[in-house]
């Protein structure tokens, strides 16, 4: 089993390498408590490839940062405001701190799921409702939160908590096929 698909991407859970086609992060209660298991992880992504993977989801929040700060009195990131909206390349140059903390309060869930595509992940699409053939039951450690965004020797860390669990798409309503 490969270890690093994407080029120079590692993660270690609990201190051990992991697979990144097997990598997600939750989606709904997001750093709220979990029932299963905490496990520390630890992601480190080249610079050089954050923006590749980046690089359309963060153009896209940008966009919509300026254009609600347009519509809105008060910016919601004024530091984004004033150094400009630069894009995520000036935003390693210049605003890394910055960078820092939008991936992660913003990004964190467009970056797992783009080193999951880089990884050679592609979820199977179901032919109708109901068709378990064709549900997603890969185990996944699924990222529960990240507390640290670091940079260091050309990567960014990502350090936090998740979970080990079984990933599913409950295809049970909806048209059946007869």
């Amino acid at each position: 089993m490969t270890f690093e698909q994407a080029p120079g991407i590692r993660c270690e859970v609990a201190g051990q390498p992991h697979p990144l086609s097997y990598l997600g992060c939750r989606g709904l209660n997001y750093g709220q408590h979990s029932v299963l298991p905490l496990h520390p992880f630890r992601l480190s992504v080249p610079e050089a490839a954050l923006a590749d993977l980046l690089d359309e989801p963060f153009n896209s929040f940008i966009q919509t940062c300026r254009e609600d700060d347009l519509q809105d009195e008060e910016s919601d990131l004024p530091a984004l405001k004033e150094a400009g909206y630069p894009d995520i390349t000036a935003m390693l140059a210049c605003h890394r701190q910055l960078l820092a903390e939008m991936l992660y309060d913003f990004m964190i869930s467009d970056l797992m799921d783009a080193i999951g595509r880089a990884s050679g992940y592609r979820s199977q699409v179901p032919r109708y409702w109901g068709d378990v053939e064709a549900a997603d039951n890969r185990a996944y450690f699924i990222v529960n939160e990240v507390e640290t965004v670091s940079f260091a020797d050309g990567q960014v860390i990502f350090e936090g908590q998740g979970y080990y669990g079984t990933y599913v798409i409950w295809l049970t309503h909806g048209y059946v096929r007869k």
